[in-house]
């Protein structure tokens, strides 16, 4: 093939990708909340094992140290969790709406907080989501040219703040094709430096995907910091009762 031939066909590929990016954010965006879109409420019960290393200026390492914290988690629609830690302390948190309590089950004392006060934040309005994260981010994908790990295509969604933000640069969720599942995310500082990647798997349950594993490892000056998360006994769809999230 001449130069000039294969000038034309990089140029008409490029077009066609580009156009094919613009056109794939929200549908792929869809594709991921159509199965959290199945979950109308879930309840796991879960094992959170954190490994560190960290260390403040001028302290000395003295090696890693590991905590591990069994948890039971129920959550219903988009704005109503529930998280009961029952090792190696107890608390439950409460998110309902605009609101968040947290309660310390012996003592009986309980602090709530109005999230509307936070609108501004990632934080407030309940879960956060790929469609929910469009009005924090700009949006990008691109095909790779690798298969992902359960076949088939993968895509990468970059997502850079709106705002001028001096902690985050961008984050990048990987996904593949046909289970349309994030199972990787990477967050990078400002200076494009990865600072936090987290891995996910997911088990089926009555043709849903749910949670089995995720693992995420934190990058500082400080130090490294790995999170493990398993969910076990997960049930879906049971009709949890919004008694089981008054604040």
């Amino acid at each position: 093939m001449s130069k000039k031939m294969l000038l034309i066909a990089a140029t008409i590929l490029l077009a066609f990708s580009a156009r094919a990016a613009d056109l794939s954010v929200d549908e792929i965006i869809s594709k991921v909340q159509a199965n959290q879109d199945k979950i109308q409420d879930l309840y796991a019960e879960t094992t959170t094992t954190m490994t560190t290393d960290l260390a403040m200026p001028g302290q000395e390492r003295s090696g890693p140290q590991k905590n591990v914290q069994k948890a039971r988690l129920w959550a219903k629609g988009a704005d109503k969790t529930k998280t009961e830690v029952l090792s190696p302390t107890k608390q439950i948190t409460i998110t309902n709406g605009d609101r968040l309590a947290v309660i310390d089950p012996v003592s009986g004392q309980k602090t709530v907080q109005d999230l509307k006060k936070k609108s501004g934040t990632l934080a407030a309005g309940g879960q956060m989501t790929l469609e929910k994260a469009k009005e924090f981010f700009y949006f990008s994908v691109r095909q790779t040219a690798a298969a992902s790990a359960e076949g088939g295509a993968a895509y990468i969604i970059t997502g850079v703040p709106k705002q001028r933000n001096q902690f985050m640069g961008k984050i990048e969720f990987y996904v593949g094709g046909k289970s349309w599942l994030p199972a990787k995310i990477m967050i990078y500082d400002p200076k494009s430096k990865p600072m936090t990647q987290t891995e996910l798997e997911y088990s089926s349950i009555d043709n849903v995907y749910v949670p089995l594993k995720n693992r995420s490892v934190v990058s500082s000056p400080l130090g490294k910091m790995e999170v493990a998360v398993e969910y076990d006994a997960v049930k879906i769809n049971r009709g949890i009762s919004d008694d089981e999230f008054k604040i």
